[in-house]
């Protein structure tokens, strides 16, 4: 997103970084400085194109925008009424794992508290009833990135953290 309100989307391939020269393609030319959190991690609506999850910062209300085959956004769709409490959203892969085995895009969400709870994606643009995952976690954590299974074992669960890079502090975001 940019100062000037604009979404534009990068694709710099695979195992490239994006630089000025990168190509994108302008999802939206004004409107998007709106929102405080934007969220992706693949089809939340099952129609085999990657969708964008977004909170507005003044009324909390989530949306969600479908991606559509021409690589654009259709008009947003109202999820949740207010978000507020929360402070972090983030978009993952299917984090439920051999637990449901649904492969659906899921969501995580951290309140003000440290709580994290998942909401199981239903694979048709909407998510079942929150489950809390975790009592006072992350509150140190200046970024959460749902990255999915890295540790390959196929399952859903969280284990312990591991520390798994260092000297990232220079960076204003990851995803």
């Amino acid at each position: 997103m940019r100062s000037s309100g604009a979404l534009r989307l990068y694709k710099p391939g695979c195992a490239k970084a994006v630089k000025p020269s990168t190509s994108y393609t302008t999802l939206g030319t004004s409107g998007w400085t709106q929102y405080n959190a934007l969220t992706s991690r693949g089809d939340v609506s099952g129609d085999g194109h990657p969708d964008l999850i977004a909170r507005n910062a003044s009324t909390g209300a989530v949306y969600l925008y479908k991606g559509t085959s021409a690589g654009k956004l259709a008009a947003r769709v109202k999820l949740y009424d207010n978000w507020k409490g929360y402070r972090k959203i983030v978009g993952t892969g299917d984090i439920t794992g051999d637990i449901t085995g649904d492969g659906k895009a899921d969501l995580l969400a951290q309140d003000t508290s440290d709580n994290l709870y998942r909401y199981d994606g239903k694979g048709d643009g909407t998510f079942a009833a929150r489950v809390k995952v975790f009592s006072h976690w992350g509150g140190s954590y200046n970024a959460v990135v749902g990255v999915g299974d890295i540790t390959g074992d196929g399952k859903g669960s969280f284990g312990a953290r591991v520390q798994i890079a260092s000297g990232w502090s220079g960076y204003k975001a990851l995803s």
